[in-house]
């Protein structure tokens, strides 16, 4: 497992000790002392620089070289006029690595020591040496990558007030969880906190973490904020350390594992009179929250619950009196109304509930006179937005209402006001035109409205919104044109989504008037009524995500198509139209998303480009077998999809060595993965089924319904991983491979419609999870297996297959029996009788014997014979 250690955001120099450094570097103009220098310059024989600019190069061993010059050293009065002391030590973002050195303790006039963002990877602190740095006011030891102890020497800094942090981590990506390898252990949290008896300010991220002591059970700390961020915590922090923070000003426990949930021992909280800050931000509380105890904190002005979604709760009654700022609770199940109380909150500058499971009526945001961001999203709120008292909201940039069941008109006046960024209405049920205010504001960047019932023309004002950066219109009923040289004026667009409307998209003028155009990143133009690509792609090169689909597009595929897309990733679906072929190679960006399914494209397979990622050809009108180096470029794909075409030959068993691939589909019915977010119907477990955004679990192979022949490849019981297998409906020929026992996860398996013979594997009695079988009209024989789900499955899943015996068939396995035949029935023998059938079987086998044995006759016998069987096969079905 790979070991890592994060980057902070910025290091966070107290501004007192800040102001204390320059006015000491004021006080006196001699050089630094020289035993000093010189520890500093042992103390850098000890790092490894990663680059030239971190050299520290100012720092040299001359006589005459003064270290008070040095980067990243102040100095202050020595309390002699002619020599200064270093008071401050700052090496922060210099990547640097190595050891540290004791010589660093030598500096014991040191108030400010910052090493933070470095590379010091899995080195471990110092035990002894920092209880000399008794002048120290500001430590910094955050995101260098130390493991081990955290050293009990820091313990014993009397003057310290800050003190942040940071270990090294693995991640766990199956537990979506750090792990880290700074400890408190030894010496835990609180007995630190007690020591420490000047600290303000204690942050600690990506330490594991033990929290009381028995010795310290009465003790008070004067510490004003502590946050701890992706933590091990061993005990319950809240009541065995909390509450003895009286003085505390900003709690921050978020991303922590606690070894004890916290809703059990939230008493005591309500006696932080002095709380300002109370976040618990994606913790894992579980539980129902005790709002009436936190709410009543009458200094308290942001908190934060979200990601905590196992959280339940209840807002309590707002009071006019109120000091909350920020109010956070998204993702956690705070389920009920909205209380009408909440407008009484004058200060709120931040309100985000969405993914609450709320309902009722949208709360009246138009008495939040100072209210920046508002996210309601995802719940099931109703009503509509007021029509006016936006104007009043002077600092309002941000609304995001999508997801929810509003409905009546969008009101005008949010597209004229002068701070709003972002405006997010999608997925609800609005309706009536979209109509835009003549003094349509240009600082608008974010418009959603897509999945609405909009109607009408899309408004020429659209233009005036020239700050628009996204703009999505999409799955509504707006109607008339669009003509895209509506562009020219949104040079700032990156995303433009008008897919599923009733539009019909054009573009005026040649290629040449779109030179200059904002460089587009995702374009949805699905349904939109096009009858040709749109040419001013010719001139775009960082397109992302491109949907054309359901159009009537025809001719060949250009080439340049690709040269318009990104380098490191491409969606491009052009499904749904009348391409005919393909021009060129496909180029071959980092990672490219095809979907070419429902064309009429001919001929051979094209190839696609290394790191392809998903490609689905399927319904079109491509022949001829798969070509070895059409799988060269799937290696890493997970989802293939080749199905309703006319393919022919034997079904390649590298198809099966793909490492990525999740979702095989060669045959008329497919499956889809996560990352595809259209609905599709799938042969499962013998339904047709319409699934969207499946999981990422669900595992198909299906090559049903083309003209494959030969054995089926072995190979496919490596497939251990898969769920569905539908090869039915070609030409596949022997036994069915035993491995195919090892796929132990397989529920459904289709292998109907082909000329399989042998007997059923008695292994595949072991498949425990399978609960669909249709083994039907081929030419299997011997005993179906009498153990496992077989017993569960009816006489269908065998039909047409007269060889087969056993339960749940009619059909008995009986042992050869010795006939006991009667002597004067053999001397009665009807030789006339037998002469007549010995002729015509001579016959027979003699014209049977030309249709084998000659080239012509066994063209003829599959031709046609082969075909007739069928069609009486499909006839019979049919009715």
């Amino acid at each position: 497992m790979p070991c890592y250690y994060p980057r902070s955001r910025g290091s966070y120099p107290l501004l007192v000790a800040a102001i204390i450094i320059v006015v000491a570097s004021k006080l006196g103009d001699g050089l630094c002392r020289h035993d000093e220098r010189d520890a500093l310059l042992r103390h850098k024989k000890g790092f490894v620089f990663d680059h030239a600019l971190s050299e520290l190069s100012s720092w040299q061993a001359s006589s005459e070289s003064d270290c008070c010059t040095w980067q990243g050293i102040t100095c202050g009065d020595a309390g002699t006029p002619d020599a200064q002391v270093v008071v401050s030590l700052d090496l922060a973002d210099l990547t640097i690595s190595g050891n540290l050195s004791s010589d660093l303790f030598a500096l014991t006039s040191l108030r400010f020591l910052s090493l933070a963002n470095n590379d010091f990877l899995g080195i471990q602190l110092p035990n002894d040496g920092f209880e000399r740095l008794s002048s120290l006011t500001y430590l910094n030891l955050s995101y260098c990558g130390f493991v081990g102890q955290v050293p009990s020497s820091i313990a014993r800094l009397p003057n310290l007030e800050t003190l942040h942090l940071a270990g090294a981590f693995t991640w766990d990506t199956v537990q979506n969880q750090a792990t880290p390898f700074l400890e408190l252990k030894e010496h835990t949290l609180d007995t630190l906190i007690t020591n420490l008896s000047s600290l303000q300010r204690l942050y600690i991220d990506y330490v594991n973490i033990s929290v009381s002591d028995a010795n310290n059970s009465s003790s008070r700390h004067s510490l004003r904020e502590l946050k701890l961020s992706y933590c091990w915590v061993s005990e319950p922090i809240a009541s065995s350390l909390v509450p003895k923070l009286r003085f505390l000003s900003k709690l921050i426990l978020e991303y922590c594992i606690f070894s004890h949930p916290m809703m059990n021992s939230f008493t005591g909280f309500e006696k932080l009179s002095s709380l300002l800050v109370l976040s618990l931000s994606n913790s894992g509380l579980m539980g129902t929250f005790p709002s009436s105890r936190i709410f009543s904190i009458k200094t308290l002005k942001v908190l934060d619950l979200s990601g905590n979604t196992m959280l339940h709760g209840e807002l309590p009654e707002f009071t006019p009196s109120s000091a909350l700022q920020s109010l956070l609770l998204s993702g956690t199940m705070f389920s009920r109304n909205i209380p009408e109380s909440i407008t009484n909150l004058h200060n709120l500058v931040t309100l985000d509930l969405s993914s609450c499971l709320s309902y009722g009526a949208l709360p009246s945001f138009a008495q939040w006179t100072v209210i920046q961001e508002v996210d309601l999203s995802n719940n099931n709120l109703v009503g509509s937005l007021p029509s006016d008292g936006y104007s009043a909201l002077h600092n309002l940039t941000r609304i995001n209402l999508s997801n929810n069941s509003l409905s009546g008109e969008i009101p005008v006046k949010l597209f004229s006001h002068p701070c709003l960024l972002e405006l997010d209405l999608t997925h609800n049920n609005f309706t009536g035109h979209l109509l835009l205010h003549p003094n349509a504001s240009s600082r608008l960047q974010y418009l959603f409205l897509g999945e609405n019932n909009l109607q009408g023309q899309i408004p020429e004002l659209l233009s005036k919104l020239s700050g628009l950066t996204r703009l999505d219109l999409s799955s509504n009923n707006l109607t008339g044109t669009m003509d895209l040289s509506l562009l020219k004026n949104l040079m700032n667009l990156s995303l433009l989504q008008l897919s599923h409307n009733r539009l019909s998209v054009l573009e005026k003028g040649d290629a040449r008037s779109y030179v200059g155009y904002p460089n587009i990143v995702s374009l949805g133009l699905a349904s939109c009524n096009l009858t040709k690509l749109p040419a001013f792609l010719m001139y775009q090169n960082e397109v992302e995500s491109l949907d054309l689909s359901d159009n009537s597009i025809a001719g060949p595929i250009p080439d340049w198509i690709w040269k318009a897309g990104a380098n490191d990733f491409y969606y491009v679906n052009l499904s749904h139209n009348l391409f005919t072929s393909i021009q060129g190679n496909i180029l071959a960006p980092a990672y490219l998303y095809l979907d070419l399914h429902s064309n009429m494209i001919e001929g051979s397979l094209p190839i696609p480009p290394l790191n392809t990622s998903f490609m689905d050809c399927s319904s079109n009108h491509f022949t001829h077998s798969i070509p070895t180096k059409f799988l060269s470029g799937l290696t890493y794909a997970y989802f293939l999809s080749l199905s309703n075409n006319m393919l022919t030959g034997e079904v390649p068993p590298m198809i099966c060595n793909t490492s990525n691939l999740k979702a095989r589909t060669i045959g008329y019915q497919y499956a889809i993965d996560t990352y595809y977010e259209n609905s599709v119907t799938v042969m499962l477990k013998g339904l047709d089924l319409t699934l969207v955004r499946i999981l990422y679990t669900f595992k198909s192979f299906d090559v049903s319904n083309n003209s494959f022949d030969g054995t089926i490849p072995s190979e496919i019981g490596d497939l251990k991983l898969l769920k569905v297998l539908n090869l039915s409906r070609n030409a596949f020929v022997d036994q069915i491979p035993s491995r195919m026992s090892s796929m132990v996860q397989l529920e459904s398996l289709d292998l109907s419609n082909n000329y399989i013979s042998g007997e059923i594997p008695s292994g595949l009695a072991s498949l425990t999870f399978l609960e669909v079988l249709d083994l039907f009209y081929n030419y299997l024989s011997g005993p179906v297996p009498q153990s496992g789900q077989f017993l569960t499955f009816p006489n269908t899943s065998y039909e047409g297959n007269n060889g087969l015996c056993g339960i749940p068939l009619s059909r008995q396995c009986h042992r050869p029996e010795s006939r006991i035949r009667d002597d004067g029935d053999n001397d009665s023998a009807n030789w006339d009788v037998l002469s007549v059938e010995l002729g015509v079987a001579c016959g027979l086998a003699a014209v049977t014997g030309y249709l084998l044995l000659s080239s012509r006759g066994r063209r003829w016998f599959t031709t046609h014979i082969d075909s007739l069987l069928l069609h009486i096969h499909h006839c019979y079905h049919r009715f």
